[in-house]
């Protein structure tokens, strides 16, 4: 949507296909039907992932977080932060966000096809020739792919976009999912399902490499999910192929084992008379402590009074440095984007045209870049259209 904008604004002749019967589904269930558009932090290159550092800068440059703003006031969306720096518009529907994308594209004369998918693409010496499964058949000096990566398959997600890019001679590395809940063979965890807390969560990758966030942390039947464990899965997916990978959790987020020690001495002395269990009322979760407790061979029923120092410091050094593995992400269906894509050295980062392929260009999720949770995405969907856009007409 956001190259047709582009292009056409510059006075192109733009013709949109898409494959669904409505344009922007993938933005309307995005921050839980409210559109995380971007983030006070997009500019901020750490935030994405990808081969080529370099590749996601440039693309950036061309509209930082200060363009999207701007563009998306012109259209009439207003904008709140919320923690993180996420903004979403003040409507608080994503629903919003599209009907003004649509409102632009119709205004500009961009001939929109949806419920069209294209099933040929084909290139004679000066034009593209495209079919559709409609039967739709058009021509084009230029285009634009940017089908996206292939999670949620039920918004129609699939690799035809990037098996296009490889049929004219592009590669696409791995993709996995990527924003997702990781699975952990640990049984006893799904015994705590459905409780969030607030909690960090250090992920030990091969070679030393650390990965720490710090937000909700949710437990599943299958594993861990919630923001925390979502962001850091980008770092982690990647090397699930080799094997497992340690979590360490820390129940109180910035203190250490010796502070957590102290707090729950004097907690028990204020009332000795406590289980040990009853001793965390009002402090943590009473379903996690529970199964916390049972798991790692602590008496729920014990008075606090009887806990001796040892035990003590052995519980809170559980509560600050809790070991959880995790083996494999859930599947693309639950991810919310995808890890991997067609890979950036065949495209120019000024243009996003291939290397390969005169009058080929690519934008969004499709090339191998992806950003952290909490609106990078969006802005690097933003950041390449219009660049895209814009090198339609170079």
């Amino acid at each position: 949507m956001m190259a047709a904008i582009t292009a056409a604004a510059l006075g192109e002749k733009v013709v949109l296909i898409e494959k669904g019967e409505k344009l922007g589904r993938k933005i309307l269930i995005s921050g839980n039907g409210r559109c995380n558009i971007t983030n006070l932090q997009a500019d901020d290159v750490r935030h994405y992932h990808g081969a080529r550092p370099d590749f996601i800068r440039a693309v950036l440059a061309h509209m930082p977080l200060a363009g999207t703003l701007e563009f998306f006031a012109d259209l009439g969306i207003e904008v709140h932060e919320e923690k993180r720096g996420r903004l979403f518009p003040n409507s608080n529907q994503a629903q919003s966000v599209v009907d003004v994308l649509e409102d632009r594209l119709r205004l500009l004369g961009v001939e929109i096809r949806t419920g069209s998918g294209v099933v040929a693409l084909d290139r004679t010496d000066s034009q593209y020739l495209l079919r559709m499964d409609d039967g739709y058949k058009c021509a084009a000096d230029r285009v634009v792919l940017a089908s996206g990566g292939i999670s949620v398959a039920k918004l129609g997600a699939n690799r035809s976009g990037i098996d296009m890019a490889i049929g004219y001679g592009h590669e696409a590395t791995a993709m996995r999912p990527g924003l997702v809940a990781l699975k952990s063979r640990d049984k006893y965890l799904a015994r705590m399902q459905g409780v969030k807390v607030v909690a960090e969560v250090e992920a030990l990758l091969p070679g030393r490499e650390r990965a720490c966030d710090t937000d909700d942390l949710l437990f599943t039947q299958y594993g861990v999910s919630g923001f925390s464990i979502l962001n850091l899965s980008a770092r982690v997916v990647p090397h699930l192929d080799k094997g497992p990978v340690e979590l360490n959790i820390n129940l109180f987020p910035g203190r250490s084992a010796e502070e957590v020690s102290e707090q729950l001495k004097v907690r028990w002395q204020h009332n000795p008379h406590r289980s040990l269990a009853m001793s965390f009322t009002g402090l943590l979760n009473a379903k996690l402590v529970r199964h916390f407790l049972d798991h790692f061979g602590f008496s729920s029923e014990a008075t606090v009074a009887a806990v001796g120092e040892t035990e003590r410091w052995r519980l809170a050094q559980k509560l600050t440095n809790w070991k959880i593995s995790v083996h494999s992400p859930r599947d693309f269906d639950y991810a919310e984007v995808t890890i991997g894509g067609v890979g950036v050295d065949a495209v120019n980062a000024h243009t996003l045209e291939s290397y390969i392929v005169p009058g080929l260009y690519f934008a969004g999720e499709m090339l191998d870049v992806h950003g952290d949770l909490g609106g990078y995405n969006f802005q690097w969907a933003w950041a390449s259209g219009h660049l895209a856009g814009k090198g339609l007409i170079s």
